[in-house]
């Protein structure tokens, strides 16, 4: 995509690689580019997403001063950018607390109970499903997607549980 390139990060040690319209990169700069965590030069240990338990990845700055992925709040429909162009500052006011109380069963059936209530779960997209997973879960175990949206929203991010992304193919 010649008109999306991919942008990667020149902090030491970062892995983070964005298409510049997906991170709200309004100009691509002719020299080093660094990734909001790594231009912060915040402790690592300090930058955590407030939506989900990964750490790495592409992150913004939240409206309360905390951290989460772009994409997170993508897929969570209740989140928000207070600038739609730049995607930042990502705001979490409208997430619905009952998000926060989900358990994300990927990270269950994987062993990590303890991260399982971390951050906030989006659910199936499957009309009646329940299941709930974390953006971050969803997107390592390939069950995200993109679809047509209806009217001014041009693409509808989706999740889908295991059992019902299958059916989809």
């Amino acid at each position: 995509w010649a008109e999306n390139p991919l942008v990667y990060c020149d902090g030491h040690g970062c892995s983070v690689a964005v298409h510049q319209a997906c991170y709200g990169i309004v100009q691509v700069p002719t020299g080093p580019w660094f990734c909001r965590k790594c231009e912060s030069q915040e402790r690592a240990a300090r930058v955590r997403c407030e939506l989900c338990p990964h750490k790495d990845g592409a992150l913004k700055r939240t409206d309360n001063g905390g951290w989460a992925h772009v994409v997170c709040a993508l897929y969570i429909p209740e989140v928000q950018f207070a600038n739609v162009s730049t995607m930042e500052p990502i705001v979490l006011q409208s997430v619905p607390h009952d998000r926060y109380n989900k358990t994300c069963y990927i990270c269950d059936e994987q062993g990590r109970e303890s991260k399982a209530a971390t951050g906030a779960c989006m659910t199936c997209n499957k009309h009646g499903c329940r299941q709930a997973f974390h953006v971050t879960c969803a997107q390592f175990a390939g069950l995200l997607c993109e679809e047509e949206g209806n009217g001014a929203d041009n693409v509808q991010y989706c999740g889908y549980c295991k059992y019902h992304f299958s059916k989809l193919k």
